[in-house]
């Protein structure tokens, strides 16, 4: 009987081993090859982020959305490789195949991600970076060399850690000479006080918040490299309005698109004012130097 429940111990093992090991045959067979040069980032403003920036050191690219539940089953092991390997110079960044940026954030807000995300607003089967990337799975993590290179592609977070560890074993992690991280720029403190900071200071416009005007104004700046805020304009905006309510019904055509524009106009001021009123950022690192970037955020209004 020992000896039954001994084999039976051993077939569990090995069917639990086969069982993990299925999962990159299953999933991730159509990954880029490993060697191949990772292609570029982008954005939902269609900002490109290239690859070649982060040259110097290793990259994490961790493809997920929040309606996944693996995805969200494997962040609390995310966060403890980033915790590890960011003070080691890796480079983390998110890309979500989320369509609403406000369910994104919310999400954020609750599961705060101390990496940079990316995501195109669109639904994975219509992304560019999935068609880049080959992605038909999520959770799917990629591993670049020093050189932007795929050193792995999985579906495993499991063997991401182990890649990592066998990395910084063999002092692959980061080139050589390298005296600081590179990395974007970065609000002080990374994104959970940036969302602190605009909602201390984002105030909805009155005449905004009567007509029914909310969504997103999408603004750019400069970050210069000793830190400040620069530049910043409205790239475009993305709103809707209740006036087509009956509330509105007295006023005609030409009278409900001055309140439109006034209540977009608004939202833009806002915006803009609370983007020029942000302290200091960290500024972008190249090669170990600081840098003047141009960035960009969405900046969302929205009615309770």
């Amino acid at each position: 009987m020992r000896k039954i429940l001994v084999l039976a111990s051993m077939l569990m093992c090995m069917t639990g081993s086969m069982m993990a090991q299925d999962l990159d045959e299953t999933y991730a067979t159509d990954l880029l090859p490993i060697g191949t040069q990772a292609p570029d980032l982008i954005d939902a403003l269609d900002s490109i982020h290239s690859v070649a920036d982060f040259h110097g050191r290793c990259v994490v690219l961790d493809f997920f959305a929040t309606w996944c539940g693996d995805c969200r089953k494997d962040l609390p092991e995310m966060k403890e490789l980033f915790k590890q390997y960011d003070r080691e110079g890796v480079e983390f960044i998110g890309i979500s195949f989320d369509t609403d940026s406000d369910v994104l954030q919310e999400f954020m807000d609750k599961e705060p991600i101390p990496w940079r995300v990316l995501s195109e607003l669109k639904k994975m089967k219509e992304s560019k970076m999935a068609k880049d990337y080959h992605i038909k799975w999520i959770p799917t993590m990629y591993l670049l060399d020093t050189e932007g290179r795929v050193l792995l592609a999985t579906v495993e977070i499991n063997k991401l850690k182990a890649k990592l560890d066998e990395l910084k074993k063999e002092n692959k992690l980061v080139e050589p000479g390298m005296k600081r991280k590179d990395h974007a720029p970065r609000f002080q403190g990374g994104t959970p006080k940036l969302v602190q900071f605009m909602n201390a200071n984002l105030k909805y416009p009155v005449e905004a918040q009567h007509y029914g005007v909310q969504g997103r104004v999408y603004v750019q700046f400069y970050v210069e490299a000793d830190g400040k805020v620069t530049n910043a304009s409205v790239m475009r905006a993305d709103l809707t309005d209740h006036l087509s309510k009956k509330t509105f019904n007295k006023y005609n055509a030409k009278q409900k698109k001055a309140m439109r524009e006034e209540g977009e106009n608004q939202l833009k001021a806002e915006a803009l004012r609370v983007v020029k009123k942000m302290p200091n950022w960290e500024p972008a690192m190249r090669r170990g130097k600081a840098v003047r970037v141009k960035y960009s955020i969405p900046i969302s209004f929205k009615l309770k």
